[in-house]
């Protein structure tokens, strides 16, 4: 059952909700939290399931992929019988995804898991997010340009010059994992965009991944070449030097693959503007927390302003405060990239509420947790 306050924000963070979740799966309370948000309410969800608090709650559901729906490699059973149970009560599913693909081979992955494609109103990726930038053009009717008017500006809108891009990209991660970003889906559909085989000849930068650059040869054609962490650090450096936007169609930090944490496109960001003097204003995220994915999502799917959404993921930092820019609820999932710092060095204690408190300080602001945490989707 849910039980409910309409408590200050004041008294939730002064004494937020005892989390009880179990390492034993069956025994698992979710628990909805509140800082500044559009409602000023808690609530604790019955043991068991997130299905009578979500199906209450909410029609629109934004769901991420990785610590969600599976670990980059198996599905989570679990997660997948819940969104069956939402998708037969007609409720509205898109995954919202900071993959740097395009959303045209999700549901592949998605099937050899088990999930079914019916279930989902469809896919926006940060993949989708920047072919959308690099093809848009002045004029186009799309929601997406009235968004972060610097960007438009370093992206060259309204010039018919080509945007010559510094493009880091996949190697070997994509190969293991089974989804290896191919050159044609990274460039092919956004025919404004040449590669520049430097940053001295490029006009921005434009990342995808984190293991390789590609380049051209004497008559063209582009070719992906593995880099190490060296030679990626000095293409940004150079980079930096000359202050090039960058475009990052990836703006995670981290992700699960397996049980282990992988480096994403999103440290290569941080690292330009922390390390190597980048201006922040230079560097644009083209997906979570950047309101512009889920414009476009509305705008693909005709998701009206109304609809009662939330948004499910596992960074605080991506999936939460995206949700809180575009002014939405959310479901933290802390047993994700966060878990082995909630739940202990296995991942299968109860959740550290302390903890929980200062990452959400770091990542959010003062006084700001997500909606609802729970340690799994399900």
């Amino acid at each position: 059952r849910a039980i409910r306050s309409r408590e200050r924000k004041s008294k939730i963070m002064a004494s937020p909700p005892r989390l009880t979740v179990g390492a034993a799966r069956t025994n698992r309370v979710a628990t909805r939290t509140r800082g500044p948000a559009p409602r000023a309410l808690t609530c604790a969800c019955a043991q068991g399931t997130l299905l009578p608090l979500l199906e209450q709650e909410y029609d629109c559901f934004f769901l991420d992929q990785f610590g969600v729906l599976h670990d980059g490699k198996d599905p989570y059973p679990l997660a997948r019988d819940l969104c069956r149970k939402l998708a037969a009560q007609k409720k509205r599913l898109v995954v919202l995804s900071n993959s740097s693909r395009l959303s045209t081979s999700t549901f592949d992955r998605l099937e050899s898991m088990g999930y079914d494609r019916s279930w989902f109103a469809g896919c926006v990726t940060s993949g989708d997010v920047a072919r959308a930038v690099l093809t848009t053009r002045e004029g186009d009717d799309t929601a997406i340009l009235r968004s972060d008017g610097r960007m438009w500006s370093d992206v060259q809108l309204g010039s018919d010059e080509p945007l010559r891009c510094l493009h880091l990209t996949w190697s070997q991660r994509g190969a293991k994992d089974g989804f290896k970003t191919k050159q044609t889906i990274d460039l092919g559909e956004t025919p404004r965009v040449e590669v520049a085989n430097d940053p001295e000849s490029a006009d921005a930068v434009l990342i995808h991944g984190t293991e390789a650059v590609t380049r051209t040869d004497e008559s063209g054609v582009a070719e992906v070449h593995p880099a190490g962490e060296g030679e990626v650090e000095d293409l940004l450096r150079r980079a930096a030097a000359r202050n090039l936007p960058m475009l990052v169609a990836n703006p995670d930090l981290v992700t699960v693959s397996g049980e282990e944490l992988v480096a994403m496109p999103g440290s290569l960001a941080r690292k330009y503007v922390e390390d190597f003097g980048a201006p922040r204003e230079r560097v644009h995220l083209l997906g979570k927390p950047s309101p512009i994915i889920y414009t476009l999502a509305c705008e693909k799917f005709g998701i009206p302003k109304g609809e009662r959404m939330v948004a499910v993921g596992d960074s605080l930092e991506h999936d939460i405060k995206g949700a809180r820019q575009f002014g939405i609820d959310s479901v933290f999932i802390s047993a994700g990239i966060h878990g082995r710092q909630l739940h202990g060095p296995d991942g299968l204690g109860d959740l550290d509420a302390e903890a929980l408190r200062s990452l959400c300080f770091e990542a959010l602001g003062e006084g700001s947790m997500p909606t609802i945490v729970s340690k799994h989707f399900e």
